[in-house]
């Protein structure tokens, strides 16, 4: 063997001797540090979970997974239809999770909806605007409920590109409304302008997002959530005043509250008494199990209007005060989301906050019958209709059918 040969063989063999010796390192410490945040994911679960007697170790790799998909594993133990717990990183950036809601972080202020040609003249798509936050991006260019969207930039609206309208740099939009030909009823595309959206932005999404008196005896008011009570109580306190024999709550667009604001919601605005919710919590928990009472004393005739956003805490609200009496409310829209389930944050010292659904809320009677959403006394979807008209307005089509037949 040559003297080149022999030094290749030299190296090539103290490679493979650091090699091996960096194979046997004990990386217990690494393993540890990569995978800490989740075990501490899990550990919360194993104590808080409704379903925890179902959690158990998982297979090691999975615990290098992403906080969402390792959270996804371990509800798939439960073998419940669960969707609703997630969790969120960082404070701003969130895993997908499946309540619909607006990203009030980073936001242009809009809810809309993607259809085709109203007109039926072509196979055009248009995202028709359903909601115009007060304060946002939206509201200042001039967007208003109802309109139609049918270019961003110079980009025709379809399914790809939706996600440019909820958050991203100023934009320029093409917007469309409609008209109505008189003799023959047919409609048309009867205004097109353009306007300049600013770029997304931090929007602070009123609870109270309309509070009015219709007409004389009649008052409406539009909440985005129950959260805090002490937030709706002055506008609530104000239509109250008035004496209405009727009150119409619109809960379309709420989809998140407290099961606390909920029993105060109802402490206001019924006229039964009784337990009006009750809380069934996991084996390590009983002691959390509680009860809602309230002692209803006012003659309002109740109406709710309701869509598929609405889930959890007013779903919490339609559901108790009906199961008391189940004439003193009538519910008007479309099918509820079904949350059945209270969701509870635990934040960890890994930049991530875990929701998961730590009881059951049901009625005083322990029922909680509604994970298929609450369907509503008076069927009614708007978007079958062709005009939206602004929230609290007595043309809106369901406040419409509301006042016409009751």
């Amino acid at each position: 063997m040559n003297k080149g040969s022999l030094l290749s063989f030299t190296l090539l063999v103290s490679a493979l001797i650091s090699l091996f010796a960096s194979c046997a390192k004990d990386r217990t410490s690494e393993y540890d540090e990569k995978t800490l945040p989740n075990h501490v994911l899990q550990t919360t679960m194993e104590e808080w979970y409704l379903w925890n007697n179902s959690i158990s170790d998982l297979d090691w790799k999975v615990y290098f997974q992403s906080p969402s998909d390792f959270l996804a594993q371990l509800i798939k133990q439960a073998r419940v239809s669960d969707t609703w717990s997630f969790c969120t990183i960082d404070t701003i950036a969130s895993d997908t999770h499946p309540i619909g809601e607006v990203n009030r972080n980073d936001t242009y202020g809009i809810d809309f909806v993607l259809m085709n040609d109203p007109t039926g003249e072509t196979t055009r798509q248009y995202a028709r605007v359903l909601t115009v936050f007060p304060n946002s991006p939206a509201s200042q260019c001039g967007l208003q409920r109802g309109d139609f969207i049918s270019q961003i930039d110079n980009t025709k609206i379809s399914k790809a590109i939706m996600n440019q309208l909820s958050s991203g740099r100023s934009r320029r939009l093409t917007v469309q409304q409609l008209g109505i030909d008189t003799e023959t009823e047919l409609i048309y595309w009867a205004h097109t302008d353009t306007v300049q959206i600013s770029a997304s932005t931090q929007v602070a999404v009123p609870t109270v997002m309309v509070s009015r008196l219709l007409f004389e005896g009649v008052a409406y008011i539009m909440l985005t959530d129950l959260n805090n009570f002490a937030d709706i109580a002055p506008s609530l306190k104000a239509l109250l005043s008035t004496n209405p024999s009727d009150v119409i709550i619109d809960l379309r667009m709420c989809n998140q509250g407290t099961i606390d604001c909920v029993g105060e919601m109802a402490q206001a605005l019924s006229n039964v008494s009784g337990t009006l919710l009750t809380t069934q919590w996991n084996s390590l928990k009983q002691t959390n199990n509680t009860a809602i009472d309230i002692q209803g004393s006012t003659d309002i005739n109740l109406y709710v209007i309701t869509s598929g956003y609405t889930c959890g805490a007013p779903e919490w609200l339609i559901y108790g005060l009906k199961s008391l009496d189940k004439s003193s409310v009538t519910t008007v829209g479309t099918i509820t989301g079904g949350q059945t389930v209270m969701l509870s944050d635990f934040t960890t010292p890994y930049q991530q906050t875990l929701h998961p659904a730590v009881c059951y809320v049901s009625n005083g009677e322990g029922k909680h019958d509604y994970k298929d959403g609450i369907t509503p006394d008076e069927q009614l979807d708007e978007f079958t209709y062709v005009w939206l008209y602004p929230y609290g307005d007595i043309r809106e089509a369901i406040i419409n059918h509301i006042i016409s037949n009751h």
